[in-house]
């Protein structure tokens, strides 16, 4: 690669022919795409002509077409008449094509993907339709064969049994009555939106379970065990966290904490959007542990599936518990899945996913912090959280301005310092709507301090 002129960097032909040995649009489109995202192409890169390209890499211009359309179409590269083909900058969105939208139309409280950043279900339903042999047997299938073979080989230890049924909420639902043996449990804190609701309507009392950057405290945890909490309901990938993650250290820790008597969920909701393959106790207590891994916010709720595994004795418990054992999801949606975890068009929307939603992150982290206010999230968390005086005050005052938050106090078991909650999933990435709403979070925290102390 040769610069010309400062700040216009022009790929040579050959240097990426060397990098990009395919053939065929799919795979050049892949391969290139794998260049943008690690950083090899930088934004503002110039990619060469096609027939450049098409001449050093011995394909036809018609090919490399194709797959540089494949990569626009992904947003990582855009045309410029008479500039050519530009290595897009994910951190300076290309200007709105329509007007703006108003806070009040962008979801912040509910921690609702954004659905641009989903694939299309088409691709994938059809081919669970063709990949069905044993479409209408009415043999159930608690996890197909199909969607088993996708899954284990990824799973962060060997499961004793698999179940798939409708979706993260249904999965942490069914998991945790399984797990609960009649007695209270823990839970780690903060909790996914609407879940303490969940425990009230079983009739479970919840015990909470304090987390710092590296997941549940070992202290925490101890304490819960105690109490008599006869299951832990984790969160692995910090989806929800104010700080930080499961680490592999800690997970160890809290696998001698907990002992040979306690059950443990893992619910891992953030799925393929979490960077890295979150850690996890059942390496240390395959026979206690049920790990969920959801794939709604990834793939979208109406796929309706999220996989279970772990514990023998837990799986067969959350079988029963679904229609006395007599209901299985559809093998066309298991199957459908199954195509989705192994499919490289796939694994390049959740690239692109991943990339932008840690934009939108850590640009509301930063405009929150360059406000004055005191904000913080985990490296893959869907939501920011943000210290105020008082959160019925704070909430009033940013509904009057048509921005909707969450009260941090229906996520906390016990009692703590007052938050607000934002999911960053559909935040504009435009730098100054995010000041705007950073300062309006400010001005209504400001009004809330000088109410809450009159």
């Amino acid at each position: 690669m040769t610069t010309l002129r400062p700040g216009a960097e022009h790929v040579d032909a050959a240097w990426l022919a060397q990098r990009l040995p395919a053939t065929s649009s799919k795979d050049l489109g892949h391969g290139l795409a794998r260049l943008i995202d690690g950083g090899e192409l930088p934004p503002g890169a110039h990619l060469p002509t096609i027939r450049d390209f098409a001449r050093a890499a011995g394909v036809s211009p018609g090919t490399v077409m194709t797959a540089w359309s494949r990569v626009r179409d992904s947003g990582r590269l855009h045309t410029r008449r008479r500039g050519g083909t530009v290595v897009a900058d994910l951190h300076r969105p290309a200007p709105a094509a329509h007007p703006t939208v108003g806070w009040s139309h962008i979801e912040m409280a509910l921690v609702a993907p954004d659905p641009a950043l989903q694939p299309d279900l088409g691709p994938a339903l059809a081919e669970g339709l063709r990949g069905t042999p044993d479409l209408h047997n009415p043999e159930r299938a608690y996890i197909s064969d199909r969607l088993r073979r996708s899954v284990e080989g990824s799973w962060p230890f060997d499961a004793q049994a698999w179940n798939c049924v409708g979706g993260g909420s249904e999965a942490v639902v069914l998991a945790t009555a399984a797990a609960a043996s009649g007695g209270p449990i823990g839970v780690e804190e903060p909790v996914s939106p609407g879940y303490l609701d969940v425990l009230r309507q079983l009739g479970i009392e919840a015990i909470g379970v304090r987390a710092d950057e590296h997941g549940p405290t070992v202290a925490s945890v101890r304490s819960a065990v105690r109490a008599g909490a006869t299951a832990l309901v984790l969160q692995p990938s910090g989806a929800y966290a104010v700080a930080g993650a499961l680490s592999t250290g800690r997970a160890a820790e809290l696998a001698a904490a907990v002992g040979p008597h306690t059950w443990v969920v893992e619910d891992d909701s953030a799925g393929p959007l979490a960077a890295t393959e979150p850690a996890s106790l059942g390496v240390h207590l395959p026979d206690r542990v049920l790990r969920i891994r959801s794939y709604c916010k990834a793939f979208g709720i109406d796929l309706r599936s999220a996989v279970l595994g772990g514990s023998a004795e837990l799986i067969e418990r959350t079988v029963r518990l679904r229609s006395f054992g007599m209901a299985s999801n559809s093998r066309v949606l298991q199957n459908a899945l199954a195509h989705l975890i192994v499919d490289p068009d796939t694994e390049l929307a959740m690239t692109r996913a991943r990339s932008r939603y840690r934009l939108r992150r850590h640009g509301a982290l930063a405009a929150f912090t360059a406000a004055g206010l005191h904000a913080s999230a985990s490296p893959d968390g869907f939501v920011v959280w943000v210290r105020v005086p008082d959160e019925t005050s704070a909430l009033i005052n940013l509904a009057r301005q048509g921005i909707v938050a969450a009260a941090g106090a229906k996520s906390f078991v016990t009692t703590g310092e007052p938050l607000l909650r934002f999911s960053v999933l559909q935040l504009p990435e435009d730098r100054e709507r995010v000041d705007d709403l950073a300062a309006a979070v400010r001005a209504a925290v400001n009004s809330a301090d000088r109410e809450y102390f009159d």
